[in-house]
C-alpha cells in the first residue's frame, strides 16, 4: 500500500478480533511516533501481554479488534462499556454509552480519510450490535488531538465538554454520537 494515491472503499475496510499473533504488531504500532504523541510510552512485549493478554483472553470485558484494509492489518480499534469503569463514567460525565478508542498504526496509510471510516463502520457493524441497550457512543480523545476530534465529527459525534480525567495527561474532549441521531451518510472515505 505504499504510495496509496487511491482511496479504498469502505468495503475493503474490517475488523477482526485481536489474538496474540497479533502482538508483535501492537508493539511496534505502539511504538511508531504518532501513536506514541497519544497513545504514551511505547510497550514492550510483556507490556502488551500484560495490557491486551486479558482481553484476549476475556478476563477483562474491553472487546478489542484489529483494523484491517484490503486484509492488511493497519491498526486497532477498543470498545468497553463505560460503566465497567465507574470512576471514568462519572469522570467523563457520559451514562448509558460504550466508549471507543483507536489509532491508525500503519503510517502509510495515515491521512487519506480513514479514519472517519474506520469510526462509522465500526460503530455500525460492530458497536450497536456489541451493545444493544446503549444509547450513546463516546470518545475521549485529547483535547489537543485536532485531528482526533475532526475524524470523530466526521463520523457524526458531537464535541460536548472538556474534561480533566485522573491519570490522563490532558484533558479529553469528549465526543458523542447518540443512537437516535446516526446520519444515514455512508461510510465511504472522503
Amino acid at each position: 500500500m505504499d504510495g496509496l494515491t487511491h482511496l479504498p472503499a469502505a468495503p475493503e475496510l474490517g475488523f477482526r478480533r485481536l489474538r496474540r499473533d497479533d502482538f508483535g504488531d501492537l508493539e511496534r504500532w505502539l511504538s511508531a511516533p504518532h501513536v506514541r504523541l497519544w497513545w504514551g510510552d511505547p510497550l514492550d512485549a510483556a507490556g502488551v501481554e500484560k495490557q491486551f493478554g486479558p482481553c484476549v483472553d476475556g478476563a477483562d470485558p474491553t472487546m478489542v479488534f484489529v483494523t484491517t484494509l484490503a486484509s492488511r492489518a493497519i491498526g486497532m480499534v477498543q470498545t468497553y462499556l463505560l460503566s465497567d469503569t465507574p470512576e471514568y463514567e462519572a469522570a467523563v460525565g457520559v451514562t448509558g454509552a460504550a466508549g471507543m478508542d483507536l489509532f491508525i498504526g500503519e503510517p502509510d496509510v495515515l491521512g487519506v480519510g480513514l479514519g472517519k471510516a474506520i469510526v462509522r463502520k465500526f460503530v455500525d457493524e460492530i458497536g450497536w450490535e456489541a451493545f444493544p441497550t446503549v444509547k450513546r457512543y463516546m470518545a475521549g480523545p485529547s483535547a489537543r488531538n485536532i485531528r482526533s476530534r475532526r475524524t470523530f465529527e466526521a463520523a457524526g459525534f458531537v464535541y460536548t465538554h472538556q474534561v480533566d480525567v485522573p491519570g490522563e495527561p490532558d484533558p479529553e474532549a469528549v465526543m458523542v454520537l447518540e443512537r437516535d441521531s446516526v446520519p444515514e451518510a455512508s461510510a465511504e472515505i472522503g
